[in-house]
């Protein structure tokens, strides 16, 4: 997978983000009880107890925190809009690129954001009292909070928050695309199964004659188990680690003979050694043709079109051989399409 398409389906839920963010709460909220304990223990004290404790972080710190993460990972998805950013090269490169490229989105957020966080902690804080004052809320909650100190407090969890944000709606959307891709290439490998299947049919060997003096039937195994079969349902018999194979519609067999063994027993009007290494099926044969320096591609009609590289001075004889059934159509170093005679 050379690309990763952007589709930020994690970062449109706005849910997903206000996870994260009750996550980190709860991770330094841990944190501060295991260092501080005693110190802690005074807060609930002074808040009255351990529930007027909860209700006055979620009411004072929480609820207004959730704002500011929902202003900002909107901003982060209208800055994709904005940018046009619809995919990026799947390499680390490009990842730190892109990440880099969304830092001014979380430097500049607090401007954004703090007014509506402010307005939503003042609202929280003065309700228990019934203190309105718009002069108290314009100072301290919003003319007061645009201050270095304010801005720097807030900008490294949310830089915290978003990054975690962004790293996973970018991981969801890899782990996506790599199993939508992984379906795709089985459903192609199931689609090449089938026509394989089916061109499998065309390869239908006439069955040997009882009273033939040539080699008719052969035992051959696998992982699986063994199998007597004829030899006319063969494409090709190879060797391949000093292993001797027949190669069927119904897989790879081991045999337990040689090919100077087969080329002595099979019958030499359908099987033909046309190499050293291949004795091949003269119903196998689908055609033949040039390649390069005076050898021949020779293709036989297996359902992965097994390909058998053979040189120019074998092919003269495989030709002859191949004239006692078939003719072929043309006779040069172009493609040569063999057809079986009836």
């Amino acid at each position: 997978m050379n690309e990763i398409r952007l589709t930020r389906a994690f970062l449109r839920k706005p849910l997903n983000s206000i996870f994260i963010l009750l996550s980190i709460f709860a991770l330094v909220e841990a944190i501060a009880w295991s260092i501080g304990y005693s110190m802690k223990i005074a807060k609930v004290s002074q808040a009255g107890g351990f529930m007027h404790y909860i209700g006055v972080l979620v009411r004072v710190m929480i609820v207004p925190e959730i704002f500011t993460t929902l202003i900002t990972v909107a901003l982060i998805n209208h800055f994709h809009n904005w940018l046009k950013l619809n995919c990026i090269s799947n390499n680390w490169r490009a990842i730190g690129r892109y990440e880099l490229s969304l830092l001014p989105v979380f430097l500049v957020s607090f401007l954004a954001f703090n007014p509506v966080t402010q307005t939503i902690r003042y609202v929280l804080e003065r309700y228990s009292h019934k203190s309105f004052s718009f002069t108290n809320y314009l100072n301290d909650y919003i003319l007061n909070t645009y201050s270095w100190g304010t801005y720097f407090k807030y900008l490294f969890p949310l830089i915290l928050i978003g990054y975690i944000a962004v790293n996973i709606s970018l991981l969801s959307d890899y782990l996506k695309q790599r199993r939508e891709a992984q379906e795709a290439a089985e459903a192609q490998a199931a689609e090449a199964s089938q026509k394989a299947l089916a061109l499998s049919t065309v390869f239908t060997a006439p069955k040997p004659a009882p009273s033939s003096t040539y080699l008719n039937y052969l035992k051959g195994k696998n992982t699986f188990g063994e199998l007597d079969f004829p030899v006319t349902d063969v494409y090709f018999f190879t060797i391949e680690d000093r292993y001797y194979y027949a190669e069927l519609a119904k897989g790879r067999y081991l045999v337990g003979k040689t090919l100077n063994e087969l080329d002595a027993e099979l019958d030499p009007s359908l099987f033909f050694r046309i190499k050293r290494d291949y004795i091949v099926n003269r119903h196998a044969v689908l055609n033949y043709a040039y390649w390069e320096n005076g050898k021949y591609i020779v293709r036989l009609n297996t359902p992965e079109r097994h390909e058998i590289v053979v040189p120019r001075a074998r092919m003269q004889e495989f030709r002859e051989w191949l004239q006692g059934n078939q003719r072929p159509y043309a006779d040069s170093d172009s493609d040569i399409i063999l057809s079986s005679q009836s």
